[in-house]
């Protein structure tokens, strides 16, 4: 058996164990209970010129925001259009910028005047995005799925220029359960009330897809899911078996990232393919 047969065995026995545990998708969601505004998130200290050194893009007039200024517009038409404010972000194996793309496409977003931004770290096994921000969480991520931490003390919002509509819902500790947790009645309530909000949009940075099956199961938690994949990194089999193991979900786009393609002066290209 070569490896893309491996991968796609992998990959189809992962999906049909993560969707048979699951219930119908239409009853995960519950009413929201606990309902907040974003003005109403604490802020955060974040130092600009080390988000810069992590690829973030801290504002608008930066030349590769154009990029995700191209994606966003793609992605809220079709959010819109649908009624869909959920999304998740992932990416076929580790090291192709996903996390990246999940952060700054989240900033991007929450520069729209008319959307409020929640990001959450849902790489539960590996959590990193606290470390883009330079961010030491307070709040161990358990303790906000239990309900032990009302939601406005586990936020926290950047304190960066265009930032103001952006929350992060951070961890930093690694769960070796994280298929369980994420796929309990206390995460149903999590995310109800996380999209709870006018103009609000909760994008969730997920783990690789052919490394665990959390992404299988979450999927029914979200509308849409964006896939990144990266030029140099991403092998061809693997995205072969992406696209085997994403047959019945909804896949909203693709991000090519790293480009040899020349996109403007971007130092940091972006190739979105819908």
């Amino acid at each position: 058996m070569g490896h893309i047969d491996r991968a796609l065995d992998r990959a189809a026995q992962r999906a049909k164990k993560a969707r048979q545990e699951l219930p119908a998708a239409t009853d995960l969601l519950e009413p929201s209970t606990e309902k907040f505004d974003i003005d109403v998130v604490r802020r955060a200290e974040v130092d600009t010129a080390q988000l810069r050194k992590n690829r973030l893009v801290t504002d608008d007039k930066a030349a590769s925001d154009a990029a995700y200024r191209m994606l966003r517009t793609r992605l809220l038409q079709r959010m819109r259009t649908n009624g869909w404010n959920t999304l998740a972000v992932t990416g076929m194996s580790p090291g192709e910028g996903k996390t990246t793309t999940a952060i700054n496409l989240s900033l991007s977003l929450a520069r729209d005047v008319n959307t409020s931004v929640v990001l959450v770290d849902l790489d539960l096994r590996k959590p990193a995005i606290h470390r883009y921000f330079g961010l030491d969480p307070k709040v161990d991520f358990h303790d906000c799925l239990s309900g032990r931490v009302p939601l406005t003390d586990a936020l926290v919002r950047p304190d960066l220029d265009g930032a103001d509509r952006l929350a992060l819902l951070l961890n930093s500790n690694p769960y070796s359960n994280a298929t369980e947790m994420i796929t309990s009645p206390e995460m149903r309530r999590l995310v109800a009330n996380l999209r709870a909000g006018k103009g609000r949009i909760v994008v969730f940075d997920t783990p690789p897809l052919l490394v665990t099956d959390d992404v299988l199961a979450f999927s029914p938690f979200v509308n849409g899911l964006l896939l990144v994949a990266c030029q140099g990194v991403t092998k061809r089999d693997d995205l072969v078996a992406a696209k085997e193991l994403l047959q019945g979900l909804n896949l909203v786009g693709t991000v090519l990232n790293r480009s040899s393609e020349e996109v403007s002066q971007y130092y940091y290209g972006y190739g979105y393919r819908a």
